[in-house]
């Protein structure tokens, strides 16, 4: 982890507006901090398969679905602070003094968030969550608020190049939230205290902004619209971004909400399946998400080019995954203990199900990053809505989850890929005339 004490650390990492590229040093300490992140999240669901019974880690993996559901959401607020501070950057002083302070725009978000979780929490306390049903919707209403700052000041420190503050604080959140539930493992191996132990990891951005100037420089930093704008944009990227949370980590409640209680009961080896299958792919891919959105901004044109390899690494891995899913991923689930036994043709689909998911969400960086909100809205909420669709057939949970996850992400790709050649095909008859 960055040593966040070290506050000359946390300097910009390329010059402001020069729309050059990260640095090589800087992109390895954000694939570091996301290899941290991803494997300290396998490592708890390692911990509370051991510490919970299978039906009370359902329930767990529920309300982690949940709060990494309005976590994946105000993801949005990210996205936009990154594209808005980067795009200030490049504009003339006189502009950038028009438009609004980002944590002001966060910090709306992030209250009105909390506002729509309390005025849910009958319906959450009635279909969702049956254990210490307050205190769980409690703990979602304080993430909302404090998450969307941590959101900010992350979607900051990518939009002004601060890229080892951005590594920082993506380590240190992920090592609060594994230290915290560890230390409730061991000490209650209760329900309700490892819930409660995930509120630890939302320290992180305040314990960096104490020790760091650069990261309260970043959090003061203005976007390139005023505010009223700011919002509209944000409410473009959270539409979005809530329909990709409910696919990447939502996807246990969508599961929850049209399957029995006694059918979800048994569904924790599936729910599992479908974290360990994703974890290694999506989590690097999200904290290189801010990397790539970056790039598309500095050089609209042709900055999207440079993601073509990536799609292409992300394909790949996912063939030669799942073939390793098929033939060692049944005996690793064993790991786990006995209960979890996952078929290897079942936990090879899901490989290819989070490969998918990954070409979606990398192919959405580039068309929020070219400024195509409604577009990057449309795709998420096709994929969604398909993913919704297939879940409410008759069929087993397994089945159900593997096509609902496969299908979903196949029809928002379409989505994005013919909004991403209306703009290729539009630049090029711009150029030539």
């Amino acid at each position: 982890m960055t040593d966040i004490t070290q506050s000359s650390e946390f300097v910009p990492d390329d010059s402001p507006g020069d729309g050059g590229r990260i640095s090589a040093k800087s992109a390895a300490r954000v694939g570091a901090a996301s290899i941290t992140a991803a494997a300290a999240g396998i490592v708890i669901l390692f911990l509370t398969s051991h510490a919970l019974s299978p039906a009370d880690n359902a329930e767990f993996l529920s309300f982690w679905a949940a709060l990494f559901f309005v976590c994946g959401v105000l993801g949005g607020v990210q996205a936009e602070t990154t594209r808005a501070v980067g795009a200030a950057r490049l504009k003339t002083d006189s502009a950038t003094a028009k438009g609004a302070r980002v944590f002001t725009s966060g910090l709306i978000v992030g209250l009105a968030a909390a506002v729509v979780i309390a005025a849910l929490s009958p319906l959450l306390t009635t279909f969702v969550f049956h254990q210490d049903a307050a205190l769980v919707v409690a703990a979602l209403v304080l993430t909302a608020v404090l998450f969307s700052c941590h959101a900010t000041l992350a979607g900051a420190a990518q939009g002004s190049d601060q890229w080892t503050l951005f590594a920082g604080l993506v380590s240190l959140e992920a090592l609060l939230r594994l230290g915290a539930i560890a230390l409730a493992a061991v000490a209650t191996a209760s329900l309700v205290g490892i819930e409660m132990a995930c509120l630890a990891a939302l320290a992180a951005w305040l314990l960096v902004l104490l020790v760091s100037p650069g990261a309260r420089s970043a959090l003061a930093a203005k976007g390139d619209v005023a505010l009223p704008r700011l919002l509209q944009n944000t409410g473009h990227a959270l539409l979005s971004a809530a329909s990709s949370a409910a696919l990447i980590v939502a996807f246990p409640i969508l599961l929850k909400l049209t399957t029995s209680p006694a059918d979800y009961a048994l569904s924790a080896p599936i729910l599992l399946a479908i974290s360990l299958t994703r974890a290694p792919i999506m989590v690097p891919l999200q904290a290189f998400q801010g990397v790539a959105l970056s790039e598309v901004v500095k050089n609209p044109h042709d900055g999207w080019r440079t993601l073509r390899k990536p799609l292409g690494i992300l394909l790949a891995m996912g063939v030669v995954g799942a073939i390793a899913a098929w033939l060692v991923g049944p005996w690793l689930m064993l790991i786990f203990g006995p209960s979890y036994a996952v078929a290897g043709w079942a936990l090879a689909a899901l490989t290819l199900a989070a490969v998918l998911m990954a070409v979606l969400t990398l192919l959405g960086t580039i068309v929020i990053g070219l400024g195509q909100h409604r577009a990057y809205s449309a795709g998420w909420l096709t994929a969604t809505v398909v993913a919704v669709v297939i879940l409410l057939l008759p069929a087993g949970v397994e089945v159900r989850s593997i096509f609902s996850l496969s299908l979903g992400p196949i029809a928002g790709i379409l989505v994005h890929s013919l909004a991403i050649a209306r703009m290729i095909r539009a630049r090029r008859t711009e150029s030539a005339s």
